[in-house]
């Protein structure tokens, strides 16, 4: 369905006039006898119909919010929802038009960043496409490249400061794809840290920090006692170290692939696999991070995410897993066989709702999650793969020819 269909789809749906007070479900543009409404099911209706108006188009998608496109698509074809005629394809030109006119441009977004330290922040810390500044000491720097932001020390001094740089049509798209960045910048620290953790805690928007839990308990025999515990962070964590960037372990890759706008296929992957154990790693719930951990190494290996891990597929991942990590017969066989038991918790989970998930076991899982990662990113043989067939013909290869997967020389 084209953009015509959806506009004159979406004007049929619409009802005007006052419906504040009804006892209806109701989205509303305007006030009183002005209003245009989306009552009921309708409303319903109209959400799917301007999500898919709003996704006919990618290059809007990428820079206007979804709320400000309904916004400009309401106020554009006004009249049309109170004569209640139908749109012609020149009308849709003109609108689309008007999206097209607003220039795109650079806006720099910047968010405290909390649970760190910089030790040495002679200039901004650069960790991919993200620049951490230690504000009080480059306060000069900042404002010299930036310009004047009173606001940023009127009631609030920031002690650290991220940056992402986002290409967006207005400030709310600026904002809303930098906070994708900066939750993705949060998952990919977590995977570098490689261990969980309540020693460090480093955060832009999801950020709890340290904190005390009390609990009061009473009998029925009026006994009484407390519970104190501590939780969070208790130190910040060094983020100019130069373990963050150790090309030892491709960390520096996954951070430069924050700045490609073309990642192939397979990086995409390796991308939302590392967010996924980040999320592991940050899941409270043992089960649940341990699925989580397990879904980073579907994305490696199967074909699509609609694929169900078969007994077949779980082999040949298993197998796979074996060949990219072990180094010899034996260290392979152990590798596939501890594989596969892990995959079988995972299916006592999932279909069982198994709960008693040990700790060895779920960081057992995770290991072998960045480990293959690591192992991917920083091996000769693998670190120009470009898919998953690509992989997989790889490994064919290996498997006969009895080879190992080392790292890169000087790696």
């Amino acid at each position: 369905m084209n953009l015509l269909e959806i506009v004159n789809e979406i004007i049929g749906l619409a009802e005007t006039g006052n419906y504040w007070g009804r006892d209806v479900s109701l989205q509303s543009f305007g006030i009183g006898d002005n209003a245009i409404n989306f009552v009921n099911e309708n409303k319903l209706k109209y959400i799917d119909a301007i999500l898919r108006a709003f996704n006919s188009d990618k290059e809007i998608e990428k820079t206007y919010t979804l709320k400000k496109y309904e916004s400009l698509l309401i106020g554009h074809f006004r009249e049309y929802f109170f004569d209640k005629t139908l749109v012609k394809k020149e009308d849709v030109s003109s609108f689309v038009k008007k999206l097209n006119t607003e220039s795109i441009k650079t806006f720099f977004v910047f968010r405290d960043i909390h649970g760190i330290v910089l030790n040495s922040p002679t200039s901004p810390l650069l960790l991919g496409g993200y620049t951490i500044y230690d504000f009080d000491l480059q306060k000069d720097l900042f404002n010299s490249t930036k310009g004047s932001y009173p606001e940023l020390t009127i009631n609030h001094n920031p002690e650290y400061l991220i940056e992402w740089k986002a290409e967006a049509r207005h400030f709310e798209k600026a904002l809303e794809i930098a906070d994708e960045h900066f939750e993705r910048f949060e998952l990919i620290l977590r995977y570098v840290i490689g261990f969980t953790t309540n020693r460090f805690e480093v955060g832009v928007l999801n950020y709890q920090g340290w904190r005390q839990r009390r609990a009061y308990i009473f009998s029925e025999t009026k006994e009484v006692s407390s519970s104190l515990s501590n939780h969070g962070p208790i130190e910040p964590i060094p983020l100019d170290n130069p373990y963050f960037v150790n090309e030892d372990n491709g960390y520096q890759t996954v951070w430069g692939f924050t700045t490609k706008n073309n990642l192939n296929k397979f990086e995409k992957r390796i991308m939302l696999a590392v967010e996924w154990i980040g999320q592991s790693m940050a899941d409270p719930s043992p089960q649940s991070a341990f699925i989580k951990a397990a879904i980073a190494l579907e994305i490696i290996f199967t074909y699509n995410e609609r694929e169900i891990i078969t007994p077949s597929i779980m082999n040949q991942m298993s197998e796979s897993i074996a060949l990219i990590l072990g180094s010899s017969v034996d260290e392979r066989l152990k590798i596939e066989s501890r594989v596969k038991k892990l995959y079988g918790l995972r299916s006592k989970i999932v279909h069982s709702g198994k709960k008693d998930i040990s700790q060895a076991d779920y960081k057992t899982l995770l290991e072998i999650a960045r480990s293959v990662i690591i192992k991917i990113l920083t091996s000769d043989k693998l670190n120009s793969v470009d898919s998953v067939e690509d992989l997989y013909t790889i490994l064919k290869k290996i498997k006969y020819s009895g080879d190992a997967i080392s790292q890169s020389a000087g790696v």
